[in-house]
């Protein structure tokens, strides 16, 4: 029964989807790997800690100044364009920016006035301004660009939502490559450059030219604030989600780094790295499930999104335990073949943290349904509870061993809560 439905979902549009998503998605995710082969190989093990560092403090920035439109332009395009009604989604996208850039302008205004302090927890140093300044201008460009991946998302055209990202990770890789000279500081300014480019690209080629007729643009502004509003109320908190989700891989990074040095936290990072370049593999069908469920609340068809779900549950859990399996036989060939030979002394470390793959893989297939399902924001609840229980952890911790069990420990507890989450509004909806 569930290989048919399975076989008859992947013969379908979504379907289709699926396969295009996952084949692009495995492309990025070995993108990652070439990213951090490169830089582990060509930076010290200090600048590969401060790189590392910078990256998740970046993404965490980004996923703040993104400001929960990456959840609620999959939600609400569809909703908007599927039910009985048909609105414009032209308000809907402006509302988006608008808000966007105004939390953007919090944040960069946040960080220059506490500079000193903030520097230290985003660069890993204190007294770079110049540095600090082009990690807040990347965080835009990349909250920019996922704006523009969940347009494309919340349309249903994921070989550009796929195609546009790994268009910006080809394209990110280059400098790696030809710089004759590589710090830190010229791997953010090179890849800040890249992005903004790529960006202004896409944004000027599909937001505008297809969806901003003066026309149109101006017929829709009278539905601008009743837009600003339920993308407010629905994204404020998904905000505050976002920015637990990155603090999750970021916080012990910068921990480890304040606390202990640049090198533990460059080894420490290696396992972090293992899971969070595998995870994607398992968030590429939340990707799609997310509008998938929006339309099938539209057209009052959720039963038929919540047998899927479940059934897809089983292929994540079959799916993750058989990499998890490779990956624990043969971590020290792994860590040699994606980063430099100094860092295979990291092996039985990694091996604790890539035990978190099963489940962060079930919390990347249930966010999507629950965000679609429910406005209360149960994701952000979750991953509050378990950066609160992480902070708790490492205070009272002081190996990197203890660190990566608990590691494990919260990855657990997240997972564990999404499903049990999911069954509470399977009885509740259904």
């Amino acid at each position: 029964m569930m290989v048919e439905l399975v076989k008859k979902k992947l013969n379908s549009g979504m379907g289709k989807d699926v396969a295009w998503t996952f084949a692009l998605q495995i492309i990025i995710m070995l993108c990652s790997f070439a990213i951090n082969k490169i830089l582990s190989n060509r930076l010290s093990i200090d600048d590969f800690g401060q790189y590392n560092v910078i990256k998740r403090s970046v993404q965490v920035l980004s996923f703040v100044m993104l400001a929960g439109v990456g959840i609620a332009l999959p939600r609400y395009i569809p909703l908007y364009k599927g039910g009985e009604s048909r609105q414009s989604i032209i308000p809907l996208l402006c509302a988006s920016l608008l808000y966007m850039s105004g939390v953007a302008l919090v944040v960069s205004v946040g960080c220059a006035i506490f500079s000193g302090q903030v520097g230290r927890l985003i660069i890993g140093q204190m007294g770079d301004s110049v540095l600090l300044a082009v990690a807040l201008a990347y965080a835009f460009t990349l909250a920019l660009a996922q704006f523009v991946y969940a347009y494309y998302r919340g349309i249903g055209n994921f070989k550009w939502y796929n195609g546009t990202q790994l268009v910006v990770q080809l394209a990110i890789i280059l400098p790696l490559v030809l710089l004759p000279v590589l710090t830190t500081s010229y791997v953010f300014v090179s890849w800040l450059i890249v992005t903004a480019l790529l960006v202004a690209f896409y944004l000027g080629r599909e937001l505008w030219r297809k969806h901003f007729p003066l026309t149109a643009f101006a017929k829709g502004m009278p539905m601008l604030g009743s837009c600003l509003r339920a993308i407010v109320k629905y994204s404020s908190w998904r905000l505050l989600a976002d920015f637990f989700l990155f603090s999750l891989s970021a916080f012990p990074l910068v921990y480890i780094s304040s606390h202990q040095g640049l090198q533990p936290t460059a080894y420490y990072s290696v396992g972090v790295t293992f899971v969070t370049m595998v995870t994607p593999v398992f968030s590429f069908m939340g990707i799609i499930l997310l509008p998938y469920v929006s339309q099938a609340i539209a057209r009052n068809e959720l039963k038929d999104a919540n047998r899927f779900v479940n059934r897809l549950a089983m292929l994540y859990i079959s799916a993750s335990l058989l990499i998890t399996a490779v990956m624990y036989v043969f971590i020290g060939f792994l860590t040699s073949l994606f980063f430099a030979e100094s860092y295979v002394v990291t092996s039985n470390l990694s091996r604790i943290m890539i035990l978190s793959i099963l489940p962060q893989a079930l919390y990347l297939l249930y966010r999507n349904p629950i965000d679609a399902v429910a406005v209360f924001p149960y994701n952000t609840l979750i991953l509050g509870v378990c950066l609160l229980l992480m902070v708790v952890a490492f205070c009272n911790l002081e190996t990197i061993e203890e660190f990566a069990w608990a590691y494990l420990g919260v990855s657990l507890l997240q997972g564990g809560l999404s499903w049990l989450t999911w069954k509470l509004l399977q009885n509740k909806k259904i």
